[in-house]
């Protein structure tokens, strides 16, 4: 068992010690409602023992990339949702799958997430919360059809440049990595303005999704979920296909390999990634623990509602008196 505190220490104390002062006084001055003030003692006391933060100790890990910010810039565009990623599964499920496993292969790193369509936004900071990370691309959807219009492949260039900027200023000693994630695909009517991001990346890699055949696209609806599928002026399906020559030239000018990602091991693609290079061989070995604050919430709420059960009951017993 250990402690992490969700506020600091010194004042869930004082908390406690002012709850625990004004029990004491009314079981003292109102002695006809010692049970319902004592009920309230315990679920107070419950209260201030989770905002100590009690946890279950789950083993360690050896972190292995503690110096490192990592940015996945993922390709949100109607297209991810092109149904041709390992046979007929939708892009973003690939984009999902492989997040995960580059999260469980960086341990220790800080992690951000830049999505992008016809804009581009941090949907995720630099955290070091994988769960937040993994959270973040689960409720990821593509942008909604009805508001779709052309979009670039490097519509993100402000957004990593900026949030790579500020990363060499704040940490000047951390490396930065760049994971590319979409299928190349411009549907704006200019040609998309290159990657200026000079020096600024130290390694990653583009990761390319689709096929040569192409996938046919679902529509977004306004809820996030997949609906029909996309049809053109014809009535024709739509159909996105994979463009691998700009999805090199973006490569290119991250001064990252492009790597084709149809699910399978993430290993190779991580070797030419090569963000070893940049990652320490063996860090700090970090414990990991389970919360168990819930169950003094669940504690408190417990007792607090057997107190209200029994508040109800003195006032029926009034109510029965005053009538009688």
């Amino acid at each position: 068992m250990t402690l992490d505190p969700l506020i600091p220490w010194p004042l869930t104390v004082l908390i406690a010690v002012a709850l625990a002062a004004l029990v004491i006084w009314r079981l003292v001055v109102d002695p006809a409602r010692r049970l319902r003030w004592a009920l309230r003692g315990v679920a107070a006391l419950a209260v201030c023992l989770g905002l100590l933060g009690p946890a279950l100790y789950g083993g360690s890990s050896r972190t292995a990339a503690t110096d490192v910010n990592v940015w996945f810039v993922v390709d949100t565009t109607t297209s991810a949702n092109a149904r041709d990623h390992q046979g007929d599964l939708p892009r973003i499920d690939g984009y999902r799958e492989d997040v995960d496993k580059i999260v469980e292969e960086m341990a220790g790193a800080r992690f951000s997430v830049i999505t992008f369509d016809q804009q581009s936004r941090v949907t995720m900071p630099l955290t070091t919360d994988t769960t937040a990370v993994q959270t973040s691309m689960e409720t990821l959807s593509p942008e909604i059809s009805m508001y779709s219009g052309g979009s670039s492949i490097t519509a993100a260039q402000d957004t990593l440049r900026t949030a790579l900027e500020r990363s060499q200023e704040r940490f000047p000693n951390r490396a930065r990595v760049v994971f590319y994630l979409g299928d190349g695909e411009q549907t704006a009517n200019q040609e998309p303005a290159p990657f200026d991001v000079g020096d600024l990346v130290d390694g990653g890699a583009v990761l390319g999704y689709g096929t040569a055949e192409g996938g046919p696209m679902a529509r977004t609806e306004l809820d996030g979920s997949a609906g029909e599928d996309v049809k053109d002026a014809n009535g024709d399906v739509g159909i996105s296909v994979i463009d691998e020559d700009a999805l090199g030239q973006v490569a290119d000018q991250l001064g990252v390999p492009y790597v084709h990602r149809d699910g399978g091991d993430i290993g190779p693609a991580m070797a030419e990634a090569d963000p070893g290079q940049v990652v320490e061989e063996a860090g700090d070995e970090v414990e990991h623990h389970t919360s168990v604050a819930w169950a003094c919430a669940l504690l408190a709420i417990l007792l607090l509602g057997l107190d209200v059960w029994l508040m109800n009951r003195d006032s029926a017993r009034l109510r029965k008196a005053a009538r009688s």
